[in-house]
């Protein structure tokens, strides 16, 4: 039987009709709202609560999600929510309506070089025009105009050339061609103007599993022309991929939503640069291999259990229709070459980037997101590996955690008795994003109030943190906690950092630290030989070195080696488009580079118990 849902958030109404069978998460989902649930919807993280009306319409509860709804009996997980009547939904302001968000963007501005040869070029043409003694065909007249040997041209731009030999009355006409240099292909051609090559843009997407980051490019003068970064439209089918690659398996529209979301971002990239969609002429997408996967269509499910094995990693070229971007018609749309399973596409593109692989020195990189992919190397070689970090660092396990939204705590600090928190926009408190998580984790650390083990508690703190610290310490589900801030106007409670909280991040950084150890015993170097630290990923360009350091998330390097370079991922996939010589480049780096596997790893595990430590306050 189908019962009628009213959607009420933020002052909108919407009215749409439950499915038999069906959640009301699915509901949600399947009508475009954009609700929290980093668990895949099996109850487990509680971050998809609702408010319903009656709440006798909402149907049975179970007694274990009252861990997150309390005993208001009209405060349901969405997921576990059957409804067995017309019901009133209220969603809280994490809850976006039918449209994507936007988020900050991943490492804001993206560093592009300001010299190349860009993937597309313009070429200015004559035709010479026909006569009885020159009787070259004109598709024959184009190519020896160009400085492109075994030009490509459809059979629609060579009727158009032809029209326009055959409309010139004296001198052959002036056209301006635009060429997909590796391709030897024409994209375009049209009669000659005074704009040269400025008119000429591409589209770079970097689509991580929590955001996806955009750039619109002038291809002339390699200035990024617009910029937007989303959440991801598939977060709703699970915060990680392993958790997505089960969405896929029960049927998920997971390649659907993404395409779909692309071409929006493109379509709004193009409107705030004031040109036309259309009028972009190439494109280059990078992300992990998991995403590229659920991009074209591919089941991911082999790379879910050993001997996690990717249908494919090697570069792909596309035609725009093929993920329906709204772009030239023939454009190119190229997807970068990955490693692996679990080193994929986004990754070389961060060692185009950050340039280690050129580099006589031997770095590190640490891309931190909803997994924790770590290079070691330099000019003589790569060696990578992945750690199921998890998704802490981007809020989806922690209690009160969200990724870098507004309202969101990217930062935490004590002054005298009393905290100091900065969120994202300036806008009350919220949620807590993974930045404000290592500060607030670290700021403990030093004070006292969290020992080594992970422990939160005032027995060896200081009388000056015991003042800052005692009326703010509380318990939740029979743990400690401690309260970053309140949000009684929005009737949800305290913000709380939990004790759960604390060894969510434990296990993280300490997955990603034994990670890096292995890398450095494969090198056969320790870390005081390390040249520099590149930290990349969405909240590897916003943690702060000094907390990433003082958690012990990274080695015990002087702090000026360690260097956020923003989203180099996003950089990486623009720099193809400005630099034909990247393709190459990047085929380079996956030959260079050898993978360890670190899930059967004896070392990986010795490390990983040691690493889940935090540094003692007499060791920094």
């Amino acid at each position: 039987m189908k019962h009628t849902i009213t959607i009420v958030s933020d002052g909108r109404t919407q009215r749409v009709e439950l499915q038999p069978d069906e959640s009301l998460l699915e509901c949600l989902q399947r009508t475009g709202w954009h609700m929290p649930a980093p668990c895949g919807g099996i109850g487990r993280c509680g971050k998809c609560l609702v408010t319903i009306e009656p709440a006798s319409a909402a149907g049975a509860r179970r007694p274990e999600d009252e861990r997150f709804t309390g005993a208001a009996p009209g405060r349901r997980l969405a997921c576990r929510t059957f409804p067995v009547g017309d019901l009133t939904v209220r969603l809280s302001g994490t809850v976006t309506p039918p449209t994507s968000a936007d988020t900050i963007a991943k490492g804001g501005s993206i560093d592009v070089p300001t010299s190349g040869h860009p993937i597309v070029i313009l070429e200015r043409v004559t035709l010479d025009p026909p006569s009885l003694e020159d009787q070259r065909s004109v598709y024959r007249r184009l190519r020896d105009a160009t400085t492109i040997p075994g030009l490509i041209v459809d059979r629609d731009l060579l009727q158009r050339a032809s029209s326009a030999v055959a409309s010139s009355e004296t001198d052959g006409p002036f056209l301006d061609l635009v060429i997909d240099a590796p391709e030897s292909a024409a994209i375009d051609l049209t009669p000659a103007t005074g704009d040269d090559d400025q008119r000429l843009s591409g589209l770079a997407f970097d689509i991580g599993t929590t955001t996806v980051a955009g750039y619109l490019l002038n291809l002339g003068t390699h200035e990024v022309t617009a910029s937007r970064s989303q959440a991801n439209a598939q977060a709703p089918y699970g915060a990680d991929v392993i958790s997505r690659i089960t969405s896929f398996g029960n049927g998920a529209p997971l390649r659907d939503t993404i395409c779909r979301q692309l071409a929006e971002m493109t379509r709004d990239l193009a409107a705030t640069a004031g040109i036309d969609a259309e009028s972009i002429h190439t494109a280059a997408l990078v992300g992990n291999t998991t995403m590229i996967h659920l991009l074209l269509g591919l089941d991911p499910t082999s790379m879910s259990h050993a001997p996690f094995l990717p249908t494919m990693t090697e570069a792909v070229v596309l035609d725009p229709d093929e993920l329906g971007l709204p772009v030239h018609p023939r454009a190119r749309v190229r997807i970068v070459p990955g490693v692996s399973a679990y080193v994929g596409a986004d990754i070389i593109a961060d060692l185009l980037s950050c340039g280690m692989h050129r580099a006589t020195g031997i770095s590190l990189l640490v891309d931190i997101g909803t997994n924790g992919e770590i290079v070691c190397g330099g000019a003589d070689g790569l060696i990578a590996c992945s750690t199921a970090a998890g998704p802490a660092f981007e809020g989806a396990t922690i209690r009160h955690g969200s990724g870098g939204v507004s309202g969101a705590i990217n930062h935490v600090r004590r002054e005298g008795n009393r905290l100091v928190i900065e969120t994202i926009g300036g806008t009350p408190a919220a949620s807590i994003c993974g930045t404000g998580l290592m500060d607030a984790v670290a700021m403990l650390l030093e004070d006292g109030v969290l020992d080594e083990t992970g422990r939160l508690d005032l027995e060896e703190a200081s009388d000056e943190a015991r003042d800052a610290y005692g009326e703010l310490l509380t318990e939740m589900d029979g743990e400690p906690a401690l309260v970053l801030a309140h949000r009684a106007e929005n009737g949800d409670g305290p913000l709380l950092l939990t004790q759960s909280d604390i060894r969510q991040v434990q296990l993280a950084k300490g997955a990603i630290a034994a990670g890096v150890q292995v890398l450095l015993s494969e090198a056969g170097i320790t870390a005081d030989e390390l040249s520099a630290i590149y930290l990349a990923g969405g909240f590897g360009s916003y943690v702060r070195p000094g907390a990433a350091l003082r958690v012990g998330l990274l080695p015990d390097v002087p702090e000026d080696r360690v260097h956020a370079i923003g989203n180099a991922a996003g950089a990486g996939a623009a720099r193809m488009l400005v630099d034909r010589e990247c393709a190459d480049e990047a085929a380079q780096i996956v030959e260079s580079c050898r993978y360890i596997e670190l899930s059967g790893s004896a070392l990986f595990q010795d490390h990983y118990m040691e690493q889940m430590m935090f540094p003692s306050r007499e060791a920094v």
